[in-house]
């Protein structure tokens, strides 16, 4: 089964390198053959990409607003990433008291957490049912990676038509930064029915079809659901990841300051980002439980 597992997770990585390879190739080779609002679009989104790539290191404050069932819930907070040799991450959200220190490929590949309602510092599977409570992602999304990786597969969903959906809304003052505006909105969002298949879970389906895992959960009343869905039964999923979105690239850095995403019943979730340090060499000691700064 192992071996199984490695094989799968092999083959999905090579999928998603080909889909983003073949999408930016295509972006590339129709570049002379658009008009120049799609053509500034499309060259700002390549930056962009480019500049997520090229981190080392991450340092961010998060200021999210996501929908849950009928509320939004705000949260802000800190965290830091180092992505060589191994990813390490350390998260805070100070207002509720919670930490978290994640190291790549150590225990179980589960994450220290430190909050009020554990009686002690426990690990815990980032994708299972305790962290992922009321949470749109995961820690595995923080960082802009999987940002840059959504848009682009996304984008490549659409083939011909995404350059009648994404345009350039020109230079706009966001969060004190001076960024680039883009504005992205498919004509090709809708529900469609889905067959559970064996061992299916609302995580697996929205990574399967690169579809948003919230939408899925609101659209079926599934939000407290983590497990494996009933085999032969049905749901609905976007088609699309996202309806519209806007997103705003700092014009120094190409790196995202902020992005908000909608669905068909309007604001979905929100994201701004603050203190942005890219490269900037962490401490090793600074990704360990006994870090003075901290209190696992």
């Amino acid at each position: 089964m192992r071996h199984k597992s490695i094989r799968y997770l092999v083959s999905s990585a090579l999928f998603v390198i080909l889909l983003i390879s073949a999408y930016r190739f295509t972006i590339k080779t129709n570049f002379l053959l658009i008009k120049n609002e799609n053509l500034s679009a499309i060259q700002i989104l390549n930056q962009m990409i480019d500049s997520v790539d090229n981190i080392k290191t991450l340092k961010v404050k998060l200021e999210a607003l996501e929908r849950f069932q009928d509320k939004y819930l705000k949260s802000t907070s800190f965290y830091k990433i180092s992505y060589h040799p191994t990813k390490k991450l350390y998260f805070i959200n100070p207002e509720k008291k919670l930490e978290i220190l994640y190291i790549e490929g150590q225990n179980e590949n589960k994450a220290l957490v430190k909050h009020p309602s554990l009686p002690m510092s426990i690990f815990l599977d980032p994708n299972g049912s305790i962290m992922k409570k009321k949470q749109h992602y995961t820690i595995h999304e923080l960082g802009f990676q999987f940002i840059a990786q959504t848009i682009q597969i996304a984008l490549f969903k659409e083939k011909e038509k995404y350059l009648n959906y994404l345009h350039y809304l020109g230079v706009i003052e966001k969060n004190g930064k001076q960024c680039y505006g883009l504005y992205y909105e498919s004509s090709n969002f809708e529900y469609v029915p889905y067959k559970i298949e064996g061992k299916e879970t609302v995580v697996s389906i929205a990574r399967k079809f690169n579809i948003n895992e919230y939408i899925i959960r609101d659209k079926n009343n599934l939000y407290f659901e983590f497990g494996y869905l009933k085999k032969g039964s049905t749901i609905l999923i976007p088609k699309m990841y996202c309806k519209k979105a806007f997103l705003y690239i700092d014009k120094t850095t190409f790196l995202p300051v902020s992005i908000n995403l909608y669905d068909d019943k309007g604001l979905l979730e929100s994201y701004d980002f603050f203190n942005i340090q890219k490269n900037i060499p962490i401490p090793s000691e600074e990704f360990s439980k006994h870090f003075k700064e901290y209190h696992f």
